[in-house]
């Protein structure tokens, strides 16, 4: 007696479960039953049942929302799987353009006049950079083992690149046609009576002057190799982007924007 008295909610849930289960019982015993008696525990036991039922329905939706829950979460970790192949695909493909368009760039290296005159070439990657001055010496991946010697003329799909320094196995340093130190003789593709000689000025761009003043060169003449030096003939070297008078030297100085695209360089070709 003393634990229904210090429990008296749970004894008094236990008294309506146990009232229900003996009203059930009697309830079946009169089913079908006309009586007054049989009406009223009828009647009696729909009243308790309704609210069990109505419970019972919702613990089993309860369930049920907890196992939907756990498919929906199983049906959003595969579409989260698919969007990450999905993605990786993508980037694949992105590669494999990027790549497509490397082979076109080496591809248009490779009819410049001197490898259409039978020169043997091999291509190279670049694989480290000067940072301090980027491209106008960098390395590739190419050396001694593939034929690349010393002042071997380095190209890309775009134009001239520049010319090796040093090489070994696995190697070789190129100096670019940005290096104050690469004197290149050229001529004008819209008038080829017009030459003159271009330098790197050590950073993006290059300059030089014509070799007569009368000569009449304009900006966005393009300017080729003339064969004169080390650089074989029928390369592109750039475009004209200024033109002024020198009263100094008395002669007319151009500042020239390299053709090839040198922030974007990854492959090149060497000339053996």
């Amino acid at each position: 007696m003393g634990w229904f008295k210090t429990h008296k909610r749970a004894a008094a849930v236990i008294g309506v479960c146990f009232l229900l289960c003996l009203l059930t019982t009697f309830s079946y015993s009169t089913a079908g039953s006309s009586t007054l008696v049989g009406r009223g525990v009828q009647k009696v036991t729909s009243v308790i049942a309704k609210p069990i039922t109505q419970a019972a329905t919702g613990i089993s939706n309860f369930f049920t929302g907890v196992f939907s829950y756990d498919e929906l979460q199983k049906e959003n970790q595969e579409l989260r799987d698919r969007v990450d192949e999905l993605e990786a695909e993508n980037l694949d493909l992105q590669l494999t353009q990027q790549e497509l368009e490397e082979l076109q760039g080496l591809y248009k290296a490779f009819d410049f006049e001197p490898y259409r005159a039978g020169a043997n070439a091999v291509a190279g990657r670049v694989i480290e950079l000067d940072l301090s001055k980027p491209y106008v010496v960098f390395t590739i991946d190419v050396g001694t083992e593939a034929g690349v010697a010393k002042d071997c003329v380095v190209v890309d799909g775009n134009g001239l690149i520049g010319k090796v320094s040093e090489t070994g196995k696995g190697w070789s340093k190129v100096v670019s046609v940005l290096s104050d130190g690469n004197s290149i003789s050229f001529r004008a593709v819209r008038d080829k009576t017009i030459t003159g000689v271009v330098n790197g000025d050590g950073e993006s761009h290059l300059e030089g002057y014509v070799i007569e003043e009368k000569m009449r060169i304009i900006k966005g003449d393009q300017l080729i190799t003339t064969g004169v030096g080390l650089y074989p003939e029928g390369i592109l070297i750039g475009t004209v982007d200024t033109v002024e008078y020198d009263d100094d030297r008395q002669m007319k100085v151009i500042t020239v924007s390299p053709t090839a695209d040198f922030e974007g360089l990854q492959k090149v070709v060497v000339f053996l």
